[in-house]
C-alpha cells in the first residue's frame, strides 16, 4: 500500500500524463482516396473537443473548411462520445481489440474517423454554441459538460453541490481552464477546494463493460458496518456473473489492469485514479 504524499503525487503526476497515440482519417469527395491523416497524442483524462481546432487547423491547410462545421469521430461505423473521457473511451471501445490480437492492432494506434454531415444527435451530445464568426463553439459545450459531471459527482461525494456551485466566477473560469490547458498544479488547487475531506460516505463510480451498451453508473458506500469497500467488493456485487466466483473479467483504470489492487478500499483507489470530474471509471473486459 503507498503511504508516502510524495509517491501519491508522482502517481497522480504520472496518470495525468498518460497519453494514447491516434490515427484520424478524414476521407471526402466520392473518391476514397481522397483523404488526409493526422496524428494525435492525446492525454487519456482529456476531452476530444480540446483537439478539434488544431485538427481542424490542419484539415483546412488542404483546401477543406470545416470550421462551421460540428465534427465528430467515428470508430468501426459507431459514433464517439466525446464526453467521456478518451482514455475510457480507448479503452472500452480499443483495448479489447489489442487484447484479442496479443497488443499487436496497428501497435497500439487508435485508428477514427473524422465525419463532417447529418450529426448523429441520437447518440452525441451536439455542439449548440458558435463564436461570432460562425465558426462551432466547442469549448463552451464541453465546459457545460464538465461542471455538469463535475455538480454531480460532488451530489454524491458531499450530499450536496454546494462546494461548486460557490465556487467564484474566477474559481470557475480557473478550473475550467486548468482541463483545457492541462495544468496539473492549477488543476490540483482548483479541485480542493470541491472535495476538501479525505473521507467521506459515498463515491462516485461509473463500470463500462467492453461489448455492451450497458454502463453502471451509481453512488458507492465507502463503508458497511464499519469496514472499508473494496473494488472487489463492488465488482462482485454489481457484475457476480463476471467476477464473484467465476473471474472471468478483469477491471482496467487509466488503461491499467487493476486486478492486483482489487482488494484495496475503493475510496483509496478512487484519490489515485479519479478523473478531472472526480469520477472513477472501471472498463471491464471480458476473457474471451
Amino acid at each position: 500500500m503507498i503511504s508516502s504524499s510524495q509517491e501519491i503525487t508522482e502517481i497522480k503526476r504520472k496518470l495525468w500524463n498518460g497519453s494514447v497515440n491516434i490515427k484520424v482519417i478524414y476521407q471526402y469527395g466520392n473518391d476514397h482516396n481522397q483523404r488526409i491523416d493526422y496524428l494525435l497524442n492525446c492525454y487519456r483524462n482529456s476531452y476530444f473537443p480540446i483537439y478539434y481546432q488544431q485538427l481542424i487547423k490542419y484539415i483546412n491547410h488542404y483546401g477543406q473548411d470545416l470550421s462551421q462545421l460540428p465534427i465528430w469521430f467515428e470508430y468501426e461505423g459507431v459514433p464517439i462520445k466525446w464526453n467521456l473521457p478518451i482514455g475510457v473511451l480507448y479503452d472500452y471501445l480499443h483495448l479489447p481489440g489489442i487484447d484479442r490480437n496479443n497488443n499487436s492492432e496497428n501497435d497500439g494506434v487508435w485508428e477514427l474517423h473524422l465525419k463532417t454531415s447529418e450529426f448523429p444527435t441520437e447518440y452525441i451530445i451536439p455542439f449548440i454554441y458558435t463564436n461570432p464568426d460562425s465558426t462551432i463553439n466547442y469549448e463552451r459545450s464541453l465546459s457545460e459538460v464538465i461542471m455538469n459531471q463535475l455538480k454531480e459527482s460532488c451530489f454524491v461525494i458531499n450530499g450536496n453541490a454546494k462546494p461548486i456551485m460557490n465556487l467564484s466566477e474566477d474559481n470557475s473560469r480557473s478550473l475550467l481552464a486548468s482541463i483545457l490547458t492541462h495544468n496539473f498544479g492549477q488543476f490540483t488547487t482548483m479541485s480542493k477546494k470541491i472535495v476538501s475531506k479525505t473521507k467521506f460516505d459515498r463515491i462516485p463510480l461509473k463500470i463500462y463493460i467492453a461489448g455492451s451498451l450497458s454502463v453502471i453508473q451509481a453512488p458507492i458506500d465507502a463503508a458497511v458496518e464499519g469496514k472499508s469497500v473494496s473494488l472487489r467488493d463492488v465488482l462482485d456485487d454489481q457484475l457476480p456473473k463476471l467476477f464473484g466466483t467465476s473471474k472471468i473479467a478483469r477491471p482496467y483504470i487509466h488503461g491499467i489492469d487493476a486486478s492486483a489492487i482489487m482488494g484495496l478500499p475503493l475510496q483509496d483507489i478512487w484519490h489515485l485514479f479519479k478523473h478531472l470530474d472526480n469520477f472513477l471509471y472501471v472498463v471491464v473486459l471480458v476473457s474471451k
